[in-house]
């Protein structure tokens, strides 16, 4: 897929470039409101994001073919993700992942290893765990677009308005949840009982035996941190962006203001067992280009 979408990128730029009135190299940067959205299975853990913000910036280059149209190629950092406040759900099988990383196989006792099998057998019936914590999800990527760009002039005035739109391609830098409070950790959104009241005593006495310590985490208040999730996210993404903006011409220099979004087709998790969620962000840029002629 990526040799296919940079030789098509090298086709368009060239064949845009052999017809280009003008070149005009630029930057930008600004604010980014990027928010996860429910992409068609749904569970606790997928649902209930709100927007957060979040930093943008990129290059381009924009080929000027004619007086209203022109070619925009760029390569962006963009900053995604979404927050949730408050009582929510988190998937079982990471904390029992990272129980057992914590270990490492090689490293676990037959005891540890029964204590990881029954808690694994329990959260079938129990995927979910609710805490009360604020959670952010901070994703970072490459973001590649290629947009059409149609402009007009206002008058004689050095100002000029512009919409553009077209396709982008995306590559995942890091992933990662960040969550801040301390709670402890709930077998029910109610938050009426705990894991650990909520487990067989045949569990309870195994975890006990084997992890002493792990009957606080089920028990008692826990602290929370971050955890990095990027090996649980698609390396890629793809779908459509857009801007409008107003552009201001001093001789061959051009300052700018645009507002506008992008939207991803791709569910964004590699196991959809917690549910599938898109991503997408508003924008507000600000940015400078030069000509070259």
């Amino acid at each position: 897929m990526k040799k296919i979408l940079i030789s098509t990128i090298i086709t368009v730029l060239t064949t845009c470039g052999l017809y280009a009135q003008d070149v005009k190299f630029g930057i930008r940067g600004g604010l980014n409101l990027p928010n996860i959205m429910a992409g068609g299975k749904n569970t606790p853990v997928s649902e209930g994001y709100k927007s957060r913000s979040a930093a943008g910036a990129g290059i381009f280059t924009e080929l000027q073919l004619n007086p209203m149209v022109s070619v925009r190629f760029g390569v962006e950092y963009s900053g995604m993700g979404g927050k949730k406040d408050g009582m929510q759900a988190m998937p079982f099988q990471r904390l029992i992942t990272e129980a057992g990383s914590s270990l490492g196989i090689m490293g676990m006792s037959p005891e540890q290893e029964v204590a990881l099998g029954g808690l694994m057998m329990w959260s079938a019936a129990n995927p979910y765990y609710y805490a009360n914590v604020d959670n952010t999800a901070k994703f970072n990527y490459v973001m590649i677009p290629l947009l059409a760009q149609f402009g007009w002039d206002v008058g004689t005035s050095p100002w000029r308005v512009y919409v553009n739109a077209g396709p982008f391609v995306s590559f995942l830098l890091s992933g990662k949840q960040v969550a801040k409070g301390t709670s402890k950790l709930f077998v029910n959104e109610a938050g009426s009982t705990t894991l650990w009241n909520a487990m067989p005593a045949e569990i309870k006495f195994a975890i006990t035996e084997a992890f002493p310590s792990m009957e606080t985490t089920l028990n008692e208040p826990v602290t929370f941190g971050e955890s990095n999730i990027t090996s649980e996210m698609k390396d890629t993404n793809f779908g459509i962006t857009g801007n409008v903006g107003i552009r201001y011409q001093r001789n061959r220099n051009y300052f700018f203001l645009e507002v506008g979004g992008n939207y991803g087709f791709m569910t964004i998790q590699v196991d959809d067992a917690n549910g599938k969620n898109r991503i997408g962000a508003g924008t507000v840029m600000l940015g400078y280009a030069f000509s070259l002629f």
